[in-house]
Parts: structure tokens; sequence; C-alpha cells
């Protein structure tokens, strides 16, 4: 299994419904691809001073699985979208398990 864990820090000023837009855009994409073992998104509980405001936790069968995901057109256009212009630091670790 191939882990995949993206961390998001907004800009400031992004809307509470464009975070909750990136997190059904994204959620929804996911759904429609095999290989996906098993997907959560969404902003931060707050419960620590200092976290990142949103995270992707994934996990896909194998690295071909996340190729798939990270190479499609709709992941691209939510990435340029979506995420791109309001994002100041996005911080990835992948691991196999």
């Amino acid at each position: 299994m191939l882990h995949h864990i993206i961390l998001i820090k907004w800009i400031d000023g992004v809307s509470e419904a464009h975070k909750q837009l990136a997190q059904r855009e994204l959620q929804q994409f996911a759904s429609t691809l095999a290989g996906v073992v098993s997907y959560d998104c969404g902003p931060n509980a707050g419960f620590s001073d200092g976290a990142s405001d949103f995270a992707v936790s994934a996990v896909f069968e194998d690295e071909a699985a996340w190729r798939v995901y990270d190479e499609a057109d709709e992941h691209n256009r939510i990435r340029r979208e979506i995420f791109g212009p309001n994002v100041s630091e996005r911080k990835v670790i992948q691991f196999f398990s």
C-alpha cells in the first residue's frame, strides 16, 4: 500500500465555502478511481497550534494507482483552480506499508 499525505496552509482570506469546495471536489474525484483503498481530506480540527489548515490522507493499492490519481486531468484541474492560487504552503510525504 502507498500512503499519500498532503498538508496545506491556505493564504489569508480563503473562505470557509472555498475550503468546503476543495474537500468536496477531492472526495468526489477520488471516489471515481480504481485502486483507492481509502481517501479522506478536510480542514484542520483546530486542536493544535501551528498545524496545517487542510490535509489529504490517501491510501492506494500501489504506486501505479497513485500515478493514475496524480496525473488525471481532473486532479490537475482541482490543483490548478481550487488549490493553486489559494495555497501558501504545501507539504507531501509518501510511504509504503
